[in-house]
């Protein structure tokens, strides 16, 4: 086995993230300083998003580095590693400030498990075996158990993680079943020979007129069960908004952003090498799926006053619009849909970025009484009359979150009608504009609050510590979010150009 130079900087940013968790391990041993561990994070994964861009920039193979039908490293993967890193610089900050104000027992660890996290991340983007598929699946799923439950006092906490272990052991098990019944018949688990073996079927009916064949489409449909759970659609959404209200806010838009990317960018994969004769099948599933996702998710979310479960549930409504886009994908496989997924994840994290992040922030100053999160809408009552520019931000991210124009927000859903429509996917994309729609109510439901001059004086905030907002870590990564929102919203081709270097 032979790893020339060119595949050893191609693996810069997992060996660079392996290296950085060595390195906080032999720290701890001798000293537990949390802001010098989240520095080396933050170091560590800007970083690996460099050595990524460099291998992008260097390689002179422009389909991609194949790693003994293992992994494949391209310029697609290349692009989910950066937001991948990106997610996980976010949380770090985040979880720093967090934990500064929640001070927990051993609190240098929290880092390791976002690094984790994140090696699991980049391994779902590069895979091209089930294999490291399920590896990474793994890797993320332990790692941010570990983060929920980290509040170690917290009762509410060791019962979330209980919850989700069950959600990621169903998952996994599905998972797992789906590999093994794939494996029994093809007799490899590389997604190239896969694709090769299940090309020679004329269409799913020969398929399943042999009955030893049906074990590859049970296969099929338990992995795509699996990657349910982890992508929170309905009907494999179970206790995801409890999970999202009670873990701690850095570890909530990890679960939200990080988590998504990654299994979108595996579930792009993973899609392309089924045949044609599979989008039937397929679009039955999926479109089921999108739909009831998307209804579900927006109805839900109105009479929440729990701004995290409003958020859980604008999740789950997000996963349904990227159903319609990987339905797209597999009816016509091009770049400008692979280049509207990008742009939709990119407008959608910049977003959840800005949201969770003024959540976190005014957590800071709510935490000092209660140990909780400022998560119960009536805690932003008159906010704009306090901290006004806090406030637009907070207005400028939701906005964008809700896909209104002059907003980065904005693009992406534009981009992922234009492919529903280009695709002829009518009832799909009419359910998309009646989502979006429905969920301008609980979006504005968190802005009426924000200028609500009833509340100006809200005792259970600190306005003391909140004011002081802007000389935070986290408040200049929120004020830098929401000039990118405003930016790309008004001139996208920059970012559109971009991400087209990427996928093409």
């Amino acid at each position: 086995m032979i790893i020339f130079r060119e595949q050893l900087i191609a693996l810069l940013p997992i060996i660079v993230i392996g290296i950085t968790i060595v390195g906080i391990m032999l720290s701890i041993i001798y000293s537990r300083n949390q802001f010098k561990h989240a520095v080396l994070t933050i170091i560590g994964m800007i970083i690996a998003s460099v050595s990524s861009l460099l291998h992008m920039m260097w390689s002179m193979n422009k389909s991609g580095q194949n790693f003994f039908q293992l992994i494949c490293i391209d310029n697609f993967s290349v692009l989910y590693v950066i937001l991948i890193m990106f997610v996980g610089i976010a949380s770090s900050i985040l979880g720093y400030v967090w934990l500064v104000y929640y001070p927990v027992y051993r609190s240098d660890e929290f880092y390791l498990l976002l690094l984790i996290a994140s090696i699991g991340g980049i391994l779902l983007v590069i895979t091209n075996h089930l294999i490291v598929l399920f590896l990474g699946i793994e890797l993320i799923s332990i790692s941010i158990c570990g983060l929920i439950s980290y509040p170690v006092f917290s009762k509410k906490s060791i019962e979330l993680s209980i919850k989700y272990i069950i959600l990621s052991g169903v998952s996994s098990s599905f998972l797992l079943f789906g590999i093994v019944f794939i494996y029994c018949k093809t007799g490899s688990l590389s997604f190239i020979d896969i694709k090769e073996i299940l090309s020679t079927y004329n269409n799913v009916n020969h398929m399943l007129s042999q009955p030893s064949m049906t074990l590859i489409v049970i296969g099929l449909s338990m992995m795509m069960i699996g990657m349910g759970f982890k992508l929170s659609c309905v009907p494999f959404h179970l206790w995801i908004s409890d999970i999202y209200q009670g873990t701690p806010t850095a570890v909530s838009m990890y679960l939200a952003t990080g988590s998504k990317i990654a299994v979108t960018a595996v579930l792009m994969r993973f899609l392309l090498i089924l045949p044609d004769q599979y989008n039937e099948l397929l679009h039955i599933f999926l479109s089921v799926s999108a739909c009831c996702s998307m209804l579900f998710g927006s109805l839900m979310a109105i009479p929440q006053i729990s701004i995290k479960r409003m958020l859980a549930y604008s999740s789950i409504t997000n996963a349904g619009y990227l159903l319609i886009a990987l339905i797209a994908l597999r009816m016509n496989n091009c770049a400008i849909i692979q280049e509207s997924i990008s742009v939709y994840l990119v407008s959608y994290l910049f977003a959840n970025v800005g949201v969770w992040g003024i959540v976190n922030i005014v957590s800071t100053a709510y935490i000092q009484k209660e140990k909780n999160d400022a998560d119960t809408i009536y805690l932003y009552h008159g906010l704009f009359w306090r901290e006004p520019m806090l406030s637009v931000i907070f207005v400028i991210a939701i906005l964008s979150l809700a896909g209104i124009p002059m907003t980065f927000g904005f693009i992406g859903k534009f981009y992922l009608l234009f492919i529903g429509i280009s695709n002829q996917l009518w009832f799909l994309t009419v359910m998309m504009i009646i989502s979006s729609i429905i969920s301008m109510f609980y979006y504005l439901k968190i802005i009426t609050n924000l200028f609500n001059s009833n509340f100006v004086n809200n005792t259970n905030i600190n306005y003391d510590i909140l004011k002081k907002w802007m000389i935070k870590p986290e408040g200049f990564m929120v004020i830098i979010v929401a000039i990118i929102i405003l930016f790309f919203g008004v001139y996208p081709q920059f970012i559109v150009n971009l991400i087209q270097q990427f996928v093409i």
